[in-house]
């Protein structure tokens, strides 16, 4: 084969000439496609798409599924806990999108919640219909948990409405522990209403993901989604990696210790009580008492005085006075048999 450089010999250029080409047919003629340019320094076109840009990496939305299967099971835990019954929570998709886009696939059949993210700035919007809404309100009042036979075309009334904001805590408080490795989360619901009726607590341009959730109760299956906005994400993108998940997951002594800490000490009121002694009077010498006179107590002077914590006796104690104010000082345990034990003798033993 010649190679491209070859020159025609003077015979085959001579040939070339004497060529009749009135006879060719034009049909017949093909005209050969000038070669490929071979551009070295070419750079490869990638499509962008406006209206979905790329604005987390794999590595984030991979840290965000994490957490939102986290949700999931927080999800499921809570609504049993509220219905007394089993419900399984998945997460079935997490999507990328604009706000108007999500909004569209509601419909008019919808409960939206907008949540307040703090301390985040910005509010979060979940969603679902009125098949789960009506299905968990039969349940809360009593039924199977489920769904009515009919859409019903009315108003929702107080009851359901205040229902419903308690299932709207629920998915609330579902992102606290799974978010905790990043931030720790006070949500609460700030609005409620049927139907996208909400749009202005997101931009409809706003870029968006959206996690959806199969929510199956007493044999119905259902669907819940959130819908967290880029201005909530870009707060919290340095720490939607792998590697900081993991730096930041709470142990589970700590969460059990603030379980403990926030649901049961913190919000108790305990009665604390000192009682000088006691004496039986009749209803006659107590109707005849008047100033000055003395009622005997059944305890000696020198007898520590018993401090009831509630109903029972915890510690012992030395009347006295601070300032001008009646005071305490604690100095012994009441022990099971009822015995006081100085606070010496704990500290020895």
């Amino acid at each position: 084969m010649a190679s491209d450089n070859a020159v025609l010999t003077q015979r085959e250029i001579d040939a070339l000439l004497s060529a009749d080409v009135s006879k060719l047919d034009a049909d017949s003629i093909v005209a050969m496609p000038p070669p490929p340019r071979k551009d070295r320094g070419e750079r490869r076109v990638k499509p962008y798409d406006f209206r979905h840009p790329e604005k987390l990496s794999k590595e984030q939305l991979r840290g965000l599924q994490i957490i939102q299967q986290g949700v999931a099971s927080a999800m499921a835990a809570n609504f049993s806990a509220r219905l007394r019954a089993p419900v399984e929570s998945r997460l079935s998709a997490l999507e990328r999108g604009i706000y108007e886009e999500y909004v569209s696939q509601l419909g008019t059949q919808s409960i939206v919640i907008i949540i307040d993210m703090s301390p985040l700035q910005g509010y979060a919007v979940t969603a679902f219909g009125l098949d789960v809404a009506f299905g968990i309100i039969d349940r809360l009042l009593g039924g199977k948990g489920k769904q009515p036979p009919r859409t019903l075309n009315r108003d929702l009334t107080d009851i359901e409405i205040a229902l419903i904001r308690h299932i709207g805590m629920d998915v609330a408080r579902s992102l606290i522990e799974p978010w905790a490795r990043i931030v720790e989360l006070t949500p609460d619901v700030s609005e409620l209403a049927l139907g996208p009726q909400v749009m202005h607590a997101i931009p409809p341009s706003e870029f968006v993901i959206t996690a959806w959730y199969e929510i199956r109760l007493a044999e119905q299956t259902g669907g819940i989604s959130l819908c967290f906005p880029l201005t909530i994400l870009e707060q919290i993108l340095p720490k939607l990696t792998g590697q900081s998940l993991f730096d930041n997951r709470p142990s589970r002594k700590a969460k059990e210790e603030q379980r403990v800490r926030e649901e049961q000490i913190l919000p108790m009121n305990v009665l604390v009580r000192t009682i000088l002694g006691s004496a039986r009077v009749s209803a006659t010498d107590l109707a005849r008492l008047e100033p000055g006179d003395i009622i005997v107590l059944d305890r000696e002077v020198d007898e520590p005085l018993r401090v009831m914590v509630g109903n029972c006796e915890r510690f012992a104690g030395v009347p006295g006075t601070r300032g001008r104010r009646l005071a305490l000082q604690v100095t012994g345990i009441v022990d099971d048999d009822g015995w006081v034990r100085p606070f010496e003798d704990d500290a020895n033993g």
